[in-house]
């Protein structure tokens, strides 16, 4: 059983839709011609009759009634079926010019009254131009013009209520009919019959010619259809086929696999969309591999120092006394930190159900944040400003413990980084929908290409700080998760005060 791909199904459904619209439109055209041509050709025969109309409107406004047709119906209709040379159809020759110049041979003079005497029998003048010859005439005493076509014998003159008054008397009805007008109204009735059988059979070879014609036509059009078809299919189905591959490329392990773009429609849009995805899986996938690595080696380190300190009690190189316990002790609480804070920012909702939901004064928790950092920062010899720092009653929805860490995060941050000397200005301001907090420090400022990366896991402006110095890497990463589970937005940029400008927006809410 053959397989109905996407591509066989549009191109068997565009086939079979345009072999409909063919074989309907052939059918259609064939039946209106055969109704219409009869009706043309009714039209024109009656089209060189309208000299007999007039002839018949003029004798019947002259008598004002059918009552001289119904006298004598023969000879009216005779005379009535005649051109009237009076209405132009058939002119009289004109009458010769005497006043015409002689030809140049006659040599004599002119009458005394301007005119040429007449030609000499001998001479005569140019031939006059030809003139069409007369209607032929019929058998002696017919009196009638030669019909060739024999419409006069299909032709009836009726009166306003349908009754015969001369012309033919078969009774086979009219194919066509013209009125006769008087002052506008209708009196009477001019019919035209059906053609004879051999002008009928004329017709009949002309509509079967262009009825195979029309077969033809329908073919050749069938044919484009089947090729248009092919073409469109091809073309609709080739994004398709270079999804498909792409994804099997992804699946295989290929995740920065890039496809063509063949437009700008909506299968390219697709297109477009499956590369960013693909790039962003790329991404993804190394910055899951350097998370990894990042990891590892973090943990590696309290690990050894673990490690060195066991099998040196186990080799009683050093006795497990008070100092050596809470060595060991550090170390665990450092790796337990570590872990919480990887935990941190990979959940997909930072807190879970632990994270409370209530009205919390923010300017309120960081000040009590700065009071507890406020010695260590003058050891370090880093002023902290916050002259900017007002308190208008603000109220947002969170959880005070995670804003005290996201404060507590930025303030370490400071402190570690910021050389002695320095400064820490802390400003807020709000609108009606959300409160913005501002940290500016002063030098030194990461790198302007490091800005956009700040806020990724274990990364470093300064790779070669210590990580005693530069702790694990993670506080920044969970400055944004916890701000983002706020409802809120964190950026960073390069300060005016030779720093670094960090600014979160949180959302307002009414107490």
């Amino acid at each position: 059983m053959i397989r109905l791909t996407i591509q066989r199904k549009v191109f068997l459904a565009t086939f079979a839709l345009a072999t409909i619209m063919a074989g309907v439109l052939t059918l259609v055209m064939r039946w209106n011609l055969g109704q219409g041509f009869e009706r043309y050709t009714t039209a024109a025969e009656f089209a060189r009759l309208d000299w007999m109309v007039s002839n018949i409107e003029t004798e019947y406004a002259a008598h004002g009634n059918w009552d001289f047709v119904r006298a004598a119906p023969e000879e009216v209709w005779l005379r009535l079926s005649h051109p009237n040379p009076a209405a132009g159809l058939d002119p009289a020759p004109a009458a010769p010019d005497e006043n015409r110049p002689p030809p140049p041979w006659d040599n004599r003079p002119p009458r005394p009254d301007g005119g040429y005497p007449p030609p000499r029998p001998d001479e005569s003048y140019p031939p006059p131009p030809l003139r069409p010859p007369p209607p032929r005439q019929g058998p002696p005493g017919n009196g009638r013009p030669l019909d060739a076509l024999r419409i006069g014998p299909r032709l009836a003159l009726l009166d306003n209520d349908g009754k015969r008054l001369a012309g033919n008397a078969s009774g086979v009805a009219a194919a066509a009919e013209k009125a006769i007008l008087y002052q506008g109204k209708a009196v009477g009735r001019l019919t035209l019959q059906a053609a004879p059988s051999s002008v009928q059979q004329l017709d009949a070879a002309f509509l079967a010619s262009q009825t195979h014609n029309m077969l033809l036509a329908g073919l050749a059009a069938l044919g484009c259809s089947l090729l248009a078809a092919w073409l469109l299919a091809r073309h609709l189905l080739a994004p398709i086929r270079d999804l498909t591959a792409g994804a099997r490329k992804v699946s295989g392990g290929a995740l920065d696999a890039q496809i063509q773009v063949r437009s700008d429609d909506e299968l390219g849009e697709l297109s477009a969309t499956f590369n960013e995805m693909a790039g962003r899986l790329a991404r993804l996938e190394e910055s899951r591999r350097a998370w990894i690595s990042e990891t590892s080696h973090e943990l590696r380190t309290p690990l050894a120092v673990l490690r060195a300190e066991i099998e040196a009690m186990q080799d009683g190189v050093r006795t497990p006394d008070a100092a050596t316990l809470s060595r060991l002790h550090k170390q665990v609480l450092q790796l337990s930190t570590l872990v919480d804070d990887l935990r941190l920012t990979l959940e997909r909702e930072p807190g879970g159900a632990d994270m409370e939901h209530a009205l919390v004064a923010p300017i309120g928790v960081l000040e009590d944040c700065i009071a507890s950092f406020r010695d260590r920062y003058q050891a370090a010899a880093i002023e902290i400003d916050t002259l900017h720092l007002t308190d208008a009653g603000w109220h947002v929805r969170g959880d005070t413990g995670r804003l005290t860490q996201v404060f507590g995060n930025l303030l370490e941050n400071t402190l570690r980084y910021t050389h002695a000397g320095g400064r820490l200005s802390i400003s807020a301001q709000a609108d009606n929908k959300s409160l913005l907090l501002q940290f500016d420090d002063t030098a030194p400022a990461p790198p302007p290409a490091a800005l956009p990366r700040l806020f990724e896991r274990f990364f470093r402006a300064e790779p070669s700080r210590s990580r005693l110095l530069g702790g694990s890497g993670l506080g920044l990463a969970i400055c944004k998760t916890l701000t983002e589970a706020h409802g809120g937005k964190i950026g960073a940029a390069l300060s005016k005060l030779g720093g670094l400008h960090i600014s979160i927006e949180l959302p307002l809410e009414k107490p």
